[in-house]
């Protein structure tokens, strides 16, 4: 570059980046294009829906089908959603894709627009053969492409192809139409222009331009014809012959003439056409006249015929010219060109536009004693790299906006992206000296994670955690890198279809244990690490052949700046306040403050404004702190803070300080090298002596950020969403880095200085040390939610169910949209930020740091600190996520709704005891009367019939737990907090109440499980009505081992001995019925009861059933303890014909006589021979 290039780094815009990964599956519609040709067989139209995306077979596959060659962005006019898009052509120029780029939308706007469509083309397009527009009423998109084939289509897409599948279900030849201008049989196109949605502009490769237009109405099947040479005889010829020696550059497939149009635009007032041509001059043409009235070198020099090759422009560099306007008229310039020219080392120049018509008097050289040179991003002179401009865009200058330009440079796949604010009367002064640059992406190019022999396990989780963090790499990247290891390895998966994550696991672990390497932790663990090493080698590569550049644009309606890539593209955002300390030099800061929006920064009210270069000095000597750290150091101090974050503090602060610096060691890890270091970073402002208090305070509160007084109606579309959460994810990294860096400062600082020699009278480290805490304790929570995933409940795929019409691509099955918590619990109910006062550059700003005070509740003044993170953790119950859970609770504050929520994750990971515990724990404090809204605050975890058992006293929130646990099926704590609640419960209350009965129920049914009969008796006894009860328990005791003993120790009133002896009965077990009887003294009864199973084994023991002698003797002697008179029972007949007798004492005795005389005849051996006429013959 040239060594008078402007040079800047102030860095004052960030980038945030987006992959385009469909947003949800099946939302990707394909519709196949026919071809006009006569000759070429035409496929037959089908439109699909693709439900997923899948991996490649290899990096040519998925280069292929995923990396655009070329794509750019298409702003419309209206406000209504969608109004940006994003096209890119993919697949050899055979698909052309359209996707909605929208961050938001009106929340009156039904529908978003989540499809993306792409159009498959039989022959590839042309490399510049895309053009976009607007239709009149904004409700139409018109989409223009040109075909290797010079094949000319007209796309008519109705914007709500993109909100509803069914709406792309017309058919194709209704909205697209194509042609072959009569022009192209001549003159092969080159590249194409949208003048407006009736107007296209195309150079052709002979140097002419074609014009064509249609009528209003007309679809685009026929086009109007106007061709504009440069006003010479031989013009005419020159498509028809090739004139030997013409110097010619073939690009695309075909051979371009010197004059050939690579760039053009049409003016402001519609009347000329402007063209930038490989000879590198300038032309112009009026539209009226078809001709040629200006034309000029881009640098405004003379140049010899033979000169003209040496200068030649680039065919695949388009983006050298543009035309702006101003609002008002200066030195008689209507409006105004920019072009720029890679020669001499890179120039822009600015031509005044008065009337084209008059040739160089109606063109002006704005600056021309001036060399406006690109700024240079690498001014080391032993740099060897080679910068060159690839696109640039001016925005403003109309309705009050202030001018802009915006130079986007690329090395390789290097980039970087500058903004220059000026008046066009003053550009010359702020040229060398006004640029700012813009902070990129670093999220997706953080280091991979570092193996030290000191950690406890293997290198896969930490591999995992890193591969696999939101948003850093699509799933496609993942699915084609584990495909293409695996196929270099030869690994064949055992399971193809298990989650990706799982795949990706056991390909490492199959390959390392086909190493044949030995056995020991140690080798096995480097072995692991050195394979997952490989497979990120793979994912890293494929990954940075998405970002490779294409090129820049800017929405001149919101002021947002956009830079398309081969796979993703970016957005770009102003810098919040810490942004624009953190990521600048204080020396730059120095020198540029004036460009800072917030010149100076005060700590207090009243305090001394500090200003950013001394915020900036602190932030750069706490960094060049942790970078002296080892890996040890740094993970020791990571654990140390952990545990100081979310423990109670038992210590004075100082205490804490010098638990801190000890636990970490910094007296044996930092040596003096790092000391020393130190030191020098501190000596801007002053050393040690230099540090105050206020400064760091300072630094804090650049971090706070307030809402808008009023919300308003804009909502995040999906694609924002996505941006948001990537915007939010750098900005909380950045944070908690700074938090991280300041924090390790002080304990440093605090611990090592010797206050006599180094008094530091203005340092207060206590203060500074709890204000950091308190901070990182946010941060901490916000990191966790951005990087912590889940199955997204809210936006189910059903609502993106393609039409019953439609063809479905079934080569893979629907998967839930994964999201992070952060966006499912907050970013979905976060308003947009109004564009009504401010660019969406700044406004985008503002949304995320409107996301990170959401997340931690600084939105509703009711709620503290403390309630959020139990109200993400109840969100985490109420979706199961019960890892997610499990992992978020070291994050929990010591309050008695924390301790109850605790209970409520055991209690769904079945651990009841500890649940019941924590329950417990909590029961004083919730018990209480409270104005807290615990339905709203659980997230819906508790309904509003369970809320109302919080606040009203023990025994109402004993009730509530019991009812938990009956619904989780545990019936020992059901007992417990039953019997707790019966007990609390005030001597007032009388039996009938229902919370009363509800509880003795409770408690019965809860002992009866658990087969505590005491208990049971007890609820049984004192509920009003036992006899409800009674059943079961009877039940319940007879299914028991030892039924009759547990029946019997219990002293049932004697209201219920009928019952009691009704429910036996109906048990059917006579011993327990006669002892139950006896033991009440009912002889008679516990007779009736033996005798009938006594008649039953008596007619058994004919055919030789033995031993009734005990049972009739316990039956004479029940009977004959019954008294005189009544020794008799009613029996039935034990035939069953259902006739009842009466049995009296003297029966049964016969009765037991006449088997002591068949049992003696047995023994004696005497036998009874019964013959076939019924006559009995014993044998002796």
């Amino acid at each position: 570059m040239d060594p008078k290039a402007p040079v800047s780094s102030l860095a004052l815009y960030k980038e945030t980046r987006a992959d385009l990964e469909p947003v949800t599956s099946g939302s990707v519609i394909q519709i196949q294009i026919s071809s006009t040709s006569s000759f070429t067989v035409r496929p037959r139209q089908q439109r699909r829906i693709l439900k997923d995306t899948v991996g490649h077979r290899d990096e040519d596959s998925f280069k292929k089908c995923c990396i655009a060659t070329t794509g750019s962005f298409h702003f419309g006019k209206s406000k209504r959603h969608p109004r940006s898009f994003l096209w890119r052509v993919l697949q050899e120029g055979k698909v052309l894709e359209l996707r909605s780029i929208d961050l938001s939308k009106s929340s009156g706007e039904t529908g978003e627009a989540s499809y993306i469509i792409q159009l498959c083309f039989p022959a590839g397009l042309k490399h510049d053969g895309v053009a976009l527009a607007d239709w009149e009423d904004q409700g139409v998109l018109n989409v223009f492409a040109l075909t290797r084939a010079n094949e000319l289509y007209t796309f008519t897409l109705r914007k709500d192809f993109f909100c509803l599948a069914a709406a792309s279900e017309e058919d194709v030849s209704r909205w697209c139409k194509a042609s072959k201008p009569a022009t192209f049989s001549i003159s092969t196109p080159h590249c194409l222009i949208a003048a407006s949605f009736r107007q296209l502009i195309v150079s052709l490769s002979d140097g002419r331009i074609l014009r064509l237009t249609r009528n209003k109405d007309e679809d685009g099947s026929k086009w109007e014809e106007a061709t504009y040479g440069d006003g010479q005889w031989a013009s005419s010829l020159r498509g028809l012959v090739r004139w030997q020696g013409s110097n010619t550059v073939r690009y695309d497939g075909t051979t371009l003439e010197q004059g050939t149009p690579i760039a053009m635009a049409r003016s402001p007032d519609k009347k000329h056409v402007f063209a930038v041509c490989l000879n590198h001059t300038l032309r112009i043409w009026n539209s009226n006249k078809a001709a040629s009235v200006f034309s000029m070198d881009l640098l405004w020099k003379h140049r010899e015929p033979h000169d003209i090759p040496k200068v030649t422009l680039d065919p695949a560099s388009p983006n050298v010219l543009q035309l702006f306007r101003i609002d008002e008229i200066i030195s008689g310039c209507e409006y105004y060109a920019v072009t720029f020219s890679p020669h001499d080392f890179g120039q822009f120049k600015f031509w005044g536009i008065r009337d084209p018509d008059h040739g160089a008097k109606g063109v002006l050289d704005l600056f021309p004693e001036y060399s406006l040179k690109p700024p240079d991003p690498d001014p080391s002179p032993e740099s060897k790299a080679i910068w060159k401009v690839a696109d640039f865009k001016i925005t403003g200058g109309q309705q009050g906006k202030n001018l802009e330009m915006w130079i986007l440079m690329r090395s390789n796949r290097q980039y970087k992206l500058y903004n220059l604010k000026f008046d066009i009367q003053d550009l010359a002064n702020v040229w060398h000296d006004g640029w700012s640059t813009t902070a990129f992406e670093t999220l997706g190019d953080s280091e991979p994670p570092l193996i030290s022999d000191l950690d406890p396990e293997d290198a896969t989780d930490k591999w995992l955690d890193y591969i696999f963090y939101p948003c850093r790499y699509p799933e496609t990247i993942l699915e084609t890198a584990l495909g293409v290891y695996c196929s270099e390895r030869s690994v064949s998966l055992l399971n193809p279809k298990a989650p990706l994550k799982e795949r990706m696991n056991s390909a490492i672990i199959i390959h390392v244990s086909s190493l044949n390497a030995p056995s020991d932790f140690n080798t096995h663990r480097t072995a692991t690490n050195n394979e997952w090493n490989l497979l990120w080698q793979d994912i890293r590569d494929l990954n940075k052949s998405r970002w490779e550049i294409l090129s820049l644009a800017c929405d001149e309606h919101t002021q947002m700046p956009w830079v398309a890539f081969a796979d993703g593209c970016s957005a770009i955002r102003s810098c919040d306040k810490i942004e624009n300390i953190a990521q600048n030099s204080s020396a730059d800061l120095a020198v540029s403050n004036n460009l800072l929006p917030t010149p100076s920064i005060e700590a207090d009210p009243g305090a001394e404004p500090r200003l950013p270069d001394e915020l900036a000095a602190i932030i750069e000597a706490a960094a060049t702190f942790r970078h002296s750290f080892s890996y040890q150091l740094r993970s020791t101090c990571e654990r140390v803070l952990a545990t100081e974050l979310w423990l109670d503090p038992s210590y004075s602060v100082p205490l804490r300080i010098q638990s801190f610096y000890d636990q970490c060691n910094f007296a044996e890890e930092i040596g003096s090298a790092a000391f020393e270091d130190l030191m020098g970073a501190l000596d801007r402002i002053g050393g040690f002596n230099g540090l105050e208090t206020d400064t760091f305070l300072a630094i804090l509160e650049e971090l706070a950020h307030g809402l808008p007084d009023y919300a308003s109606d804009l909502v995040h579309t999906r694609f924002g969403l996505k941006l948001l959460i990537n915007g939010a994810q750098e900005m909380i990294d950045l944070r908690v880095t700074l938090l991280f860096d300041l924090l390790v400062l002080v304990v440093f600082i605090d611990m090592e200085t010797d206050r006599e020699e180094t008094p530091m009278e203005s340092f207060d480290a206590p203060r500074i040390y709890v204000e950091l805490l308190k901070l990182f304790k946010q941060y901490q929570i916000m990191q966790w939610l951005a990087k912590n995933t889940r199955p997204d409940k809210s936006d189910p795929i059903t609502k993106m169910a393609p039409a019953n019409t439609a063809k479905v691509d079934l080569s893979s099955d629907n998967k839930p949209r994964i999201s992070t918590v952060l966006e499912g619990l907050f970013a979905l109910d976060l308003p947009a930020q109004s564009l009504e006062m401010q660019s969406q550059s700044e406004a985008f700003t503002q949304s995320i740091q409107d996301l990170l005070l959401w997340a931690t509740g600084g939105h509703d003044p009711t709620v503290t600190l403390e309630d959020v993170p139990v109200y993400v953790q109840c969100n985490l119950l109420v979706n199961n996520n019960i890892d997610l859970a499990s992992d978020f609770l070291r994050f929990q504050p010591s309050t008695a709704w924390a301790t109850y929520i605790k209970g409520r994750l055991s209690l769904l990971k079945g651990e009841f005891t500890e649940a019941a515990i924590d329950f417990k724990k909590a029961a004083f404090k919730l018990s209480r009367p409270s104005n807290f809204d615990y339905h709203h605050a659980s997230h819906s975890l508790l309904t509003p019939m369970e809320s109302i058992h919080f606040g009203h006293g023990l025994p109402t929130y004993y009730t509530h737990l019991l009812n938990l646990f009956d619904a989780h099926s545990c019936p020992t704590e059901m007992a417990h907090f039953a019997h707790l609640a019966l007990q609390l419960t005030p001597a007032s209350q009388t039996k009938n109440q229902s919370t009363t009965l509800t509880l003795l129920t409770s408690l019965f049914q809860a002992s009866l499980q658990t087969t505590n009969f005491q208990t049971a008796y007890s609820a049984l006894t004192r509920h009003p009505s036992p006899s409800t009860l009674l059943p079961s328990f009877i039940q319940k005791i007879m299914g028991t081992p030892n039924a009759l003993p547990q029946l019997l120790s219990l002293p049932f009133p004697v209201s219920l001995h009928e019952e009691i002896d009704t429910l036996l009965v109906e048990q059917k077990k006579p011993q327990i019925l006669a002892a139950w009887r006896l033991y009440r003294q009912d002889y008679r009864g516990a007779a009736a009861a033996l005798l009938p199973p006594l008649q039953a084994a008596q007619a058994r023991s004919k055919r030789g059933d033995d031993g009734l002698e005990n049972n009739y003797l316990a039956v004479i002697n029940l009977l004959a303890c019954a008294g005189e008179g009544n020794g008799w029972v009613l029996s039935e007949d034990v035939s069953g014909k259902g006739k009842r007798k009466i049995v009296e004492i003297k029966d049964v005795r016969a009765q037991y006589q006449k088997e002591l005389d068949r049992r003696s005849v047995m023994e004696g051996g005497r036998f009874a021979f019964v013959g076939g006429g019924r006559d009995e013959m014993d044998v002796l």
